[in-house]
């Protein structure tokens, strides 16, 4: 096992993740330290896999370039079995998913397949942030991901509303002419049940209004 991943939380005992905290703020300083992390991604350990993915999301919050030469490896997790990997996979590739519109663009049936079918809550919300990221990337980008984020305002009871509605703000700024659908059904969102989708719903209202 490479030296970084034996100081990582799962090798080390730690419950809180800290030592996860640690070997990133190692990365950012030393970014091929990232080589032996990537290593860890598609490794047989599980628990490894998971806090290399989240080493990389921590990594990718401070600096993304360090993390988009391992979209692919980031990528390869989205349908790994261990629940916690594929939520720090996702995680770090919305950090990083308006740096890498090419690559993911291509991913767009894993994307939707991942809204519709996964189990895990925190795994669809980070999905919803990778496409409401390359919403904002050209109105190509806007025009495709904007069926697929109109979705999430309704599936899953709307629970992902909250993540989809920034995204729908970056359609409205490319494609004008889905501006008024978007105030229309955004409207209908400020008095939610969820605050997080109210909160997301009553700030791109005012946006819209004020355009």
């Amino acid at each position: 096992m490479p030296s970084i991943l034996r100081q990582l939380s799962s090798a080390v005992g730690d419950r809180t993740n800290a030592a996860n905290h640690s070997v990133a703020t190692a990365c950012l300083s030393d970014p091929q330290l990232l080589n032996q992390i990537a290593h860890g991604l598609l490794g047989e350990d599980d628990r490894v896999a998971g806090d290399c993915a989240e080493v990389m999301t921590q990594t990718a919050a401070e600096a993304p370039e360090y993390v988009i030469p391992y979209v692919d490896a980031l990528i390869s997790l989205l349908d790994h079995p261990f629940t916690r990997a594929r939520w720090e996979a996702a995680h770090a590739l919305a950090e990083i998913a308006g740096f890498v519109p090419d690559i993911l663009r291509p991913k767009q049936a894993l994307l939707q397949d991942i809204l519709r079918t996964d189990r895990s809550i925190i795994v669809r919300d980070y999905t919803v942030d990778i496409v409401a990221s390359l919403a904002g990337n050209s109105p190509a980008d806007a025009a495709w991901t904007y069926p697929i984020l109109l979705g999430c305002l309704s599936r899953w009871e709307g629970r992902h509303a909250g993540h989809a509605l920034p995204g729908l703000g970056r359609v409205a700024e490319l494609l004008p002419e889905h501006r008024g659908e978007i105030y229309r059904l955004t409207a209908e969102l400020v008095d939610h049940p969820r605050g997080a989708v109210r909160k997301a719903a009553r700030r791109l209202v005012k946006a819209l209004g004020q355009a």
